[in-house]
């Protein structure tokens, strides 16, 4: 395996990557599935493959955040899931509540 040949800090960046796509995968397919069980959308669609993108994006924003919070094992893997069930619509929302309350006021014209 080629993967082998690298660095340790290198083939440790991997695999936490690769574990943070797979729990995002987790959390974005239980977003999906909820989504399909209330009638919102079809289980197979393009949907899913946007889905599958976001999953990958969050799984790399929520695998920093929990590395920077100092997460570990399930800890990690549960905020990873969560992250990625919520979606960057609500992590935007919640960071837009986050500036109000601070009174940051960033409107761009």
């Amino acid at each position: 395996m080629v993967w082998r040949n690298l660095p340790p800090e290198m083939q440790q960046t991997l695999v936490g990557l690769a574990w943070a796509v797979w729990w995002s995968v987790i959390g974005r397919s239980l977003y999906h599935a909820n989504k399909v069980r209330l009638g919102h959308r079809r289980f197979w669609s393009w949907t899913l493959a946007w889905e599958l993108m976001i999953a990958i994006g969050m799984g790399v924003v929520a695998g920093g955040a929990a590395e920077y919070l100092q997460l570990g094992g399930m800890a990690a893997a549960g905020f990873i899931a969560a992250v990625s069930y919520l979606g960057p619509r609500t992590i935007e929302a919640v960071q837009a509540w986050a500036e109000r309350k601070a009174g940051i006021d960033d409107r761009r014209a």
